[in-house]
């Protein structure tokens, strides 16, 4: 158990050195990802299931919810929710990174859901990106292709309040 905590703590470590782009103790969505996939699937593998704070924009092209959420979402829904108490949507690692180019983050349907899904639609309608500051638990899983295999990204958190709209306090 000593050895895994040191092993996290050296990942951990690394991560936050090697990125520029730390706002507070959110790292850039871009130290672990490229196209929505893990930039380095071993040092991901180590971090299954750990939490991770992680900040990027909202892919608007995959916004997921019920029929409540297809009402706030209208053009920007893009289908049924993973289940009937989660939501989703996926952080790309820059505001003009193309549609799909980013991991999905589920998030349980609670009090908060609303408001963000109304912040993301004003955003877009103004024409500009939405930066979330995301808590949750981070997964690796396997993503074969044709021509290489990938490890594939997903954040699962525990409410909507794990999503912010505003840097933390001493961030930018």
């Amino acid at each position: 158990m000593k050895y895994r905590i040191l092993i996290l703590v050296a990942l951990v470590t690394t991560l936050l050195v090697a990125c520029d782009n730390q706002i507070g103790d959110y790292v850039s969505a871009s130290s672990i990802s490229r196209n929505g996939f893990a930039r380095n699937a071993a040092e991901i593998r180590e971090l299954n299931g750990e939490e991770v704070k992680l900040w990027g924009y909202v892919d608007y092209g995959n916004l997921y919810g019920d029929e409540s959420a297809r009402s706030i979402l209208g053009d920007l829904w893009s289908g049924e929710g993973p289940d009937a108490d989660t939501w989703r949507f996926n952080l790309k690692t820059s505001a003009d990174s193309e549609v799909g180019q980013s991991f999905a983050v589920y998030v349980p349907n609670d009090a908060g859901r609303d408001e963000l899904l109304q912040a993301f639609v004003a955003d877009a309608a103004a024409g500009q990106p939405t930066q979330v500051f995301v808590t949750g638990k981070i997964f690796a899983d396997d993503a074969p292709t044709n021509t290489a295999d990938l490890t594939a990204l997903h954040m699962e958190l525990d409410s909507s309040d794990a999503v912010q709209l505003e840097p933390p306090e001493g961030g930018q």
